[in-house]
């Protein structure tokens, strides 16, 4: 038996004609359909209207949901062949961007997950219909934190923001509270000093107390996203960052650095691989949060920067000695890579004390 869904309406109706020997002006006479409206079904260009099936209904005596089914069967068809096309599409982004990895390390996709039920949980936890559509230059979000010195890639790039705005639109906070922000930040700071399985848990909470959306996720390679916050609306902010370089001095700094955002309110629609005037302020705040300016410049008119003076300073402002060490190299008091063997400490797997929902 014919399987009439894969065949446009047009070409039964044409068929029909043509056992009736009618020809298309005498029925377009006969019914009121057009013969340019008849036309474009016989080329398998036009559809079939509610109009045009109430016509033929009572023309032939049958019903018009008849008609109006032909045509939504063989719209179904289109579409399931549509999706089988953008399957592959899907799949074929997350195969040379390798992305498998990346969601089975948060637990969004199981390594024997066939093709079609990868890209459906990827779509599903990205809240996009098709992948394809974080390939162009978009907005997702106010402010991002990348590291300028490369070129990164826009699908990857989207991709990591579409995946932090859908996680932290899942999550329930109270009311963003500024006040209650700023009497947490010397709490958020002392966290410097525990592990992240000990610091993760409380950051969660007292982020969500103070009603900001709080999501960390691996760093992306090649998205250059350290960090990014967005404010959905004036009482609710989200504030996401990754775990790029794997170290906690850069962890630290990023952090601070999109509070500083948060503090003070920059809701610019997209600012993106430019030093801008809201950066340069982030900036200024997120490092006297972490070191004030006062005692940092103690420390440097001593100039002594052995490991016991950096372990002293750090030991005395309650810090970690790396988040010292990193902002000597920042400002070139002393080269990269000094002391880095000596201070690194590793927050490699982060991510997995954030419960990805």
């Amino acid at each position: 038996m014919m399987n009439i869904k894969r065949f446009h309406p047009g070409v039964y109706l044409k068929d029909e004609l043509e056992v009736l020997n009618m020809t298309a002006s005498e029925f377009s006479l006969r019914t009121g359909i057009s013969e340019r409206t008849l036309s474009g079904l016989f080329n398998q260009k036009g559809s079939i209207t509610f109009d045009i099936a109430y016509k033929l209904s009572n023309y032939f005596g049958n019903s018009i949901s008849f008609w109006t089914n032909l045509q939504n069967s063989y719209d179904l068809y289109l579409r399931q062949e549509q999706e089988q096309n953008e399957i592959e599409e899907d799949w074929d982004l997350i195969k040379s961007n390798s992305l498998k990895n990346y969601l089975i390390d948060l637990k969004i996709i199981e390594p024997s997950d066939e093709k079609k039920v990868v890209v459906q949980k990827t779509r599903n936890v990205l809240g996009v219909n098709n992948l394809i559509v974080l390939q162009k230059k978009d907005a997702f979000v106010n402010l991002k934190e990348q590291y300028v010195s490369h070129e990164s890639n826009e699908f990857l790039k989207n991709f990591w923001i579409a995946l932090s705005l859908n996680k932290g639109r899942k999550q329930n906070v109270n009311e963003y509270n500024k006040m209650k922000l700023k009497s947490k930040l010397k709490e958020i700071r002392s966290l410097t000093l525990l592990e992240p399985k000990d610091f993760v848990p409380r950051l969660i909470n007292i982020f969500s107390e103070c009603g900001i959306l709080f999501v960390i996720l691996p760093y992306l390679a090649k998205s250059n996203i350290y960090g990014i916050t967005k404010w959905y609306n004036k009482d609710s902010a989200l504030l996401a960052i990754s775990n790029r370089g794997e170290k906690a001095d850069v962890f630290w700094f990023t952090l601070f650095h999109e509070i500083a955002h948060v503090l003070m309110e920059h809701r610019r629609e997209l600012l993106i691989n430019e030093m801008n005037i809201e950066d340069v302020e982030a900036n200024r705040l997120s490092e006297e949060l972490l070191i004030k300016r006062s005692d940092w410049n103690k420390f440097i008119l001593k100039g002594v920067f052995t490991k016991e003076s950096i372990e002293r300073f750090a030991k005395k402002i309650g810090i970690l000695p790396c988040i010292v060490l990193g902002r000597l190299h920042k400002e070139k008091i002393i080269p990269y890579g000094v002391y880095d063997k000596d201070f690194n400490v590793s927050y490699r797997s982060i991510y997995e004390y954030y419960i990805i929902k």
